[in-house]
């Protein structure tokens, strides 16, 4: 991988863990957070990650990604420096892409295209996902490896993107679960929706007559179809959609863990690590936890509460059987 492509990847992931930081509690990301989670920042010495870190800052304001830096005032991040989406308005500079960047940049657009993200939404990056720069879709561009983002495939992004320029309908095969047979189903697409390392495709279901979210990684095989008649309602929230549909699906808790440091990146970027060295998770889906802290055991465990301290017990003896 050339050194351009290698920034373009880091870059892409800084900017999913700044639309990430909005899915949970914290709003900011500090020095910190981002040395040990995004790629190719961990390992290199304080100069050469805050050298890099700046320039890839800089980079990303000046392609209109609103990001400001501040000092954390109080709690457990207090005085350490910390950078977050500005919610001010501000003026989209004049810039020319290569091919390469401007395709990154329109699928980071896609991600970001929400209410919630309102400065975000006004950025370079929906201009550009909007078709403000010729992009080639057409390979495979390397994202990140946390979440459904290690599966989403440019031609899948490409053909969501396609479908909401040329407003049609698309249909797609879905599965509930691995093991089920997929359907066919019919939609008009609104969105892409990042949240707590899922991604979510939203749209106007046609089979039910309703707007409904499907999980990206269960979709495949998406074709384009006639023109849509079931336009995004204005002022409709895809963020807040995607959260009242899984709230409706899941259950949601409060649980502390400890993790090994430098393990389990993703249950750490879901909570906030306490003054004595644990992490706190906020407003989690229950099952999606036990799961996680199942498959990164024995480096993250369960300290409360107990009902999912049984349950991911449970779930490793449950494999422990099937193994043996």
């Amino acid at each position: 991988m050339s050194d351009r492509k290698e920034d373009l990847e880091r870059q892409i992931n800084l900017t999913f863990a700044f639309l990430s930081a909005n899915s949970y509690s914290r709003k900011f990301l500090t020095q910190v957070w981002i040395r040990d989670n995004v790629g190719d920042y961990k390992g290199l010495t304080d100069t050469a990650f805050r050298k890099k870190l700046q320039r890839d800052l800089a980079y990303l304001r000046r392609v209109g990604v609103p990001i400001e830096q501040f000092t954390v005032t109080s709690g457990i991040a207090e005085g350490q420096q910390a950078y977050r989406l500005a919610q001010d308005s501000y003026k989209l500079p004049e810039v020319e892409f290569t091919p390469d960047e401007a395709a990154v940049l329109g699928m980071a657009g896609e991600m970001g295209h929400n209410q919630e993200l309102g400065a975000f939404a006004r950025s370079g990056w929906t201009k550009l996902a909007a078709g403000g720069a010729q992009r080639d879709l057409s390979t495979s561009t390397a994202l990140t490896n946390a979440g459904d983002l290690g599966s989403l495939s440019a031609k899948t992004l490409d053909a969501i993107i396609k479908a909401r320029q040329l407003g049609k309908q698309i249909s797609f095969e879905y599965r509930r679960a691995p093991k089920d047979a997929p359907s066919l189903r019919h939609m008009d697409p609104w969105g892409l929706v990042p949240e707590r390392d899922r991604i979510y495709l939203v749209g106007f279901d046609l089979d039910r007559q309703e707007a409904r979210t499907f999980r990206i990684t269960r979709v495949r095989n998406i074709n384009l179809g006639a023109d849509a008649t079931h336009p995004m309602p204005a002022g409709t929230n895809l963020q807040d959609m995607v959260r009242a549909q899984l709230r409706r699906k899941s259950v949601l808790i409060d649980a502390t863990l400890r993790i090994t440091p430098g393990r389990a990146v993703e249950l750490r970027a879901a909570g906030v690590e306490t003054s004595d060295g644990a992490w706190f998770l906020e407003d989690v889906d229950r099952d999606w936890l036990v799961r996680t802290a199942a498959a990164h055991a024995p480096e993250a465990l369960v300290i409360e509460p107990k009902d999912v301290i049984d349950d991911v017990i449970a779930l490793l003896r449950k494999v422990e059987n099937e193994v043996v």
